[in-house]
């Protein structure tokens, strides 16, 4: 074991006592393009992912798999996050998650071969947070075996959207999760695009889900871990709480203006009013396509 690998904040743990790092995205699959290559029929291509996020957290995502992955021997239907001593199952391949600093009470320091510090910057961002709609009823509806492949296929198809249009999932939220994209110029064809695939795929229905979009300036930068981008302030804020006003309103969809703003030559939106969001003055002006 090299001096890096006793440093590492997290990996897992094979049953021969290799080590395998975890670096902000962890991919685990049959296809040999994974972090974490696991040569086996009863493995899909593109099984599951391990992802690095803020606060030190670790989420086991599993992608709509025909055979499932499974957690302490049971199989997740939704992004789970990780604890110290956790047992992750994925076919045949069975490994221990260790995150040694989780394990001690009200201790989360980073070291330095799995922490960047980095020049804190203001950088204008195209923010999107989704949520599937009452997931409990989902639970009581879907048969148990059923239930992973309708949430995993949604998140890999979110997934996969996002990234093809030059996005990235920040962070997963059990039912959801935030997305961004860096503004840059003409990036509203990719939005655009990607908000189209997402429009389509709320009407296959399976899992029902809302998303809210919104654009404006966040802070970059601090302690991230491995590749993983911190994202703050009071915009991030703003677009959690826009997401919460979609299902106030009973829309699957909003806009912020600043976001319609920059799509209003792409997106035939229709205004659904101006709203008061928790923890913001005043009123704001949300649209809906």
């Amino acid at each position: 074991m090299s001096p890096a690998d006793e440093n590492l904040a997290a990996w897992l743990e094979a049953e021969d006592g290799g080590r395998m790092p975890i670096r902000g995205s962890c991919s685990l699959g049959r296809s040999v393009s994974n972090q974490v290559p696991l040569p086996d029929e009863r493995v899909s291509r593109r099984h599951a992912v391990i992802q690095a996020q803020q606060d030190n957290e670790f989420w086991l995502v599993d992608f709509g798999s025909r055979n499932g992955t499974y957690l302490n021997d049971k199989r997740i239907a939704q992004p789970t996050r990780l604890e110290h001593g956790d047992l992750v199952r994925v076919g045949p391949f069975q490994f221990v998650f260790r995150q040694p600093a989780a394990a001690v009470p009200g201790k989360t320091t980073r070291t330095h071969s799995d922490a960047t510090v980095s020049e804190i910057k203001l950088e204008t961002c195209w923010l999107l947070v989704a949520d599937i709609i009452d997931s409990t009823r989902l639970v009581q509806e879907l048969p148990q075996d059923e239930l992973p492949l309708v949430t995993g296929q949604w998140v890999s198809e979110c997934k996969q959207t996002i990234e093809s249009s030059g996005g990235r999932i920040n962070q997963f939220m059990g039912d959801g999760f935030f997305a961004c994209w860096h503004d840059h110029e003409r990036i509203e064809v990719n939005i655009h695009l990607a908000l189209e695939a997402l429009r389509r795929l709320q009407e296959q229905s399976r899992p029902e889900f809302r998303f809210a979009v919104h654009l404006g300036k966040v802070a970059l930068g601090g302690v991230s871990v491995g590749e993983e981008e911190r994202i703050s302030g009071s915009e991030v804020h703003f677009v959690f709480r826009e997401e919460k006003l979609c299902a106030i309103l009973g829309e699957s969809r909003l806009l912020s203006e600043a976001a319609q703003g920059r799509l209003a030559a792409l997106v035939q939106a229709r205004e659904v009013g101006r709203h008061p969001l928790g923890g913001f003055d005043g009123q704001f002006l949300f649209y809906t396509f």
